[in-house]
């Protein structure tokens, strides 16, 4: 997010995208997990319009620094195996609802724009729409947005949601539940996701994992709307 600093359309997107996104994707888990008689996630407040209990202070520098993040996790009954599946049904709801937002934002695009658009160079984006026009940039870069955060949750690294569903759908053998403890509670999964999001911005020769699937899911999605 630092980098575009000079670039009004493109930080204000970003920003927007990010907080559309972080409360689309608490909300849309919240009212699943409700619907599949889950009550742990609504008690856990985080349909309020605080930030804090959202994010932490890794994924805060993840987001200055790479323009995206990820969301602490919401406390639902995965303990019970039974309800595994619930659970897995609850977590699919957040990335679907970053994917939703991606895509309403390109529609939008759009028709703020006839683009021919996205220009890139390797695994980042160098260009979105014409330099004059601010609109169809600013919705490009929340799509973008949009874009990142939806493949970011799905990683199978906790505290994502796709680290979450691996371990929650995953064997119960000692060396799984090890590996699980390791990644979420000495934080070894935060490192992983820190590495794979700043190495690629502070370091342009390391290749990002994230950037290469952001222009195929883009593209994808334009292309259910006729934007090329």
């Amino acid at each position: 997010m630092l980098f575009h600093l000079a670039e009004p359309a493109a930080l204000l997107g970003i920003v927007l995208a990010l907080l559309i996104g972080i409360y689309a994707h608490d909300a849309a888990q919240v009212v699943v997990a409700r619907i599949v008689r889950d009550p742990r996630p609504l008690r856990s407040g985080r349909l309020t319009a605080s930030l804090q209990r959202r994010l932490s202070p890794f994924s805060v520098v993840a987001m200055l620094i790479a323009g995206v993040g990820w969301t602490e996790p919401i406390p639902m009954n995965d303990v019970w195996r039974k309800r595994r599946f619930h659970v897995a049904t609850a977590l699919l709801a957040g990335p679907f609802a970053y994917l939703l937002l991606a895509f309403a934002a390109t529609v939008g695009a759009k028709f703020a724009h006839r683009p021919s658009l996205i220009v890139a160079q390797g695994d980042r984006i160098v260009q979105l729409a014409g330099e004059g026009d601010f609109l169809a940039r600013l919705l490009l870069w929340m799509a973008v947005t949009f874009a990142s955060l939806f493949i970011l949750s799905l990683l199978p690294v906790p505290p994502t949601d796709g680290g979450r569903l691996l371990f929650l759908l995953g064997p119960q053998s000692p060396a799984w539940n090890r590996a699980n403890y390791r990644l979420r509670e000495e934080n070894f999964g935060i490192g992983i996701l820190l590495a794979i999001l700043l190495l690629p911005v502070l370091f342009p020769t390391v290749p990002s994992v994230v950037g290469q699937l952001i222009l195929p899911l883009l593209r994808g999605l334009g292309g259910l709307v006729d934007v090329g």
